[in-house]
């Protein structure tokens, strides 16, 4: 295992996370500053995950075709690019645009630096990867906590011109290394089509992305409806984030314990166990959406939709390699689907909501993960173990 390349690329996911996430408290004020409506604020907060939608398959192509490494350094400075716009947008428009820009340098780290990282770390690939799942958490935890501190010492654009350093200085970082990772992928030859295809042919990619589809419709449904009905209960806005909070600690904490136990964990199998726990845990806010019931529900979800993330990354990079596929274009098809359902679930949430209450918009979302559970258990993929092993590839650039 090269560590310090492997240590830079954890710290590489942190930051992009913690920006990733930096942005949400802060939309009042931008709201504020620039009488955006409603609509603008949310463009904004959507403008990054269209960016990734649109980046993720170009950057893992490419990557594979010509080397992570290079990708990745070229994401992590169109990154800090993107939080220097950031920091020094002075109208709605700039914002957006540098927001984007974010966007595009963030989705080709989560699909070219995985690659990257999955070849750095050899036969503990499998524990890295999901690694980057408990490593994105802390980054989402922290992200808004250090915005808030520091617009309050220094102003609006601060936390993003410091990320904007930071990122700089782990590219700068990465370029030294010369570890010889990171190169061209064995598997490159396959044409972009080519690569989807056979992606999507296999079943342990499939049961990969549906697992994440489903993380993503569960995030997106809840970040809606959870903190209106606490809101709705008079809870106030510290009382909703420290809830949420508790439940991403929860999350971090299982997400850990998961990528510890490593190529155990990366099953099918595991996968299905928590779609239906997951839908076992929806079974309280169907019995009450009082707050008591609502935070209980927020805890419970915590540790579930951890093993649910935790498992996808390794479980299609398994698939993946036995596919004969590159991991970038698995993980860029992993990062469409997350970004997908995080876009389609909380309109499809509020449509439902809206037409039949809360209940019944959890209740959709409950025979989602049922269904999910039930297709993934009788699809039977063949284990990871049977595949070569995340680091062993003879032909894989050393």
């Amino acid at each position: 295992m090269r560590r310090p390349v492997v240590l830079l690329l954890f710290a590489a996911v942190f930051v992009g996370e913690a920006m990733w996430s930096a942005i949400v408290p802060l939309v009042p004020e931008y709201a504020h500053r620039y009488g955006l409506s409603p609509l603008q604020s949310g463009l904004l907060l959507a403008s990054a995950s269209v960016a990734i939608l649109v980046v993720s398959i170009p950057a893992g192509v490419v990557g594979d075709r010509f080397g992570a490494r290079r990708v990745t350094l070229v994401a992590l400075a169109v990154m800090a690019l993107g939080d220097a716009g950031q920091g020094a947008a002075s109208g709605f428009w700039a914002l957006v645009a540098a927001r984007t820009l974010f966007g595009v340098g963030f989705g080709a780290l989560w699909t070219t630096g995985l690659a990257w990282l999955s070849e750095a770390t050899g036969e503990r690939g499998s524990q890295a990867l999901a690694l980057t799942v408990t490593t994105a958490g802390i980054g989402n935890v922290a992200g808004p906590a250090f915005a808030g501190v520091l617009v309050d010492r220094f102003g609006l654009g601060a936390p993003f011109t410091l990320a904007a350093v930071v990122t700089a200085v782990l590219v700068g970082a990465l370029a030294l290394q010369t570890s010889g990772t990171g190169h061209r992928d064995a598997h490159a030859s396959a044409p972009a089509g080519g690569a989807v295809r056979a992606a999507v042919r296999d079943r342990l990619v499939v049961a990969s992305l549906v697992l994440m589809g489903l993380g993503g419709m569960i995030g997106g449904a809840v970040n809606l409806l959870a903190p209106l009905e606490l809101h709705r209960d008079g809870v106030a806005a510290t009382g909703i984030g420290a809830a949420f909070a508790a439940s991403a600690v929860l999350f971090i904490g299982c997400s850990a314990v998961v990528a510890h136990i490593g190529d155990r964990a990366v099953r099918a199998g595991v996968g299905a166990a928590a779609c239906a726990c997951a839908a076992a845990v929806l079974l309280i806010p169907l019995a009450s959406t009082s707050s008591a019931s609502v935070v209980a529900f927020l805890l419970a979800r915590g540790p579930v939709t951890a093993v649910l993330y935790t498992v996808t990354f390794p479980l299609g990079a398994a698939g993946g390699r036995g596919a004969g596929i590159g991991v970038g274009t698995v993980a860029a098809l992993l990062n469409i689907m997350w970004a997908a359902s995080m876009l389609v679930a909380p309109v499809a949430a509020g449509a439902v909501s809206q037409a039949a209450g809360d209940r019944a918009a959890y209740a959709a979302v409950a025979v989602l993960s049922i269904a999910v559970a039930v297709w993934v258990a009788s699809a039977r993929p063949p284990a990871p173990a049977r595949r070569p092993a995340l680091g062993e590839s003879s032909s894989t650039s050393a």
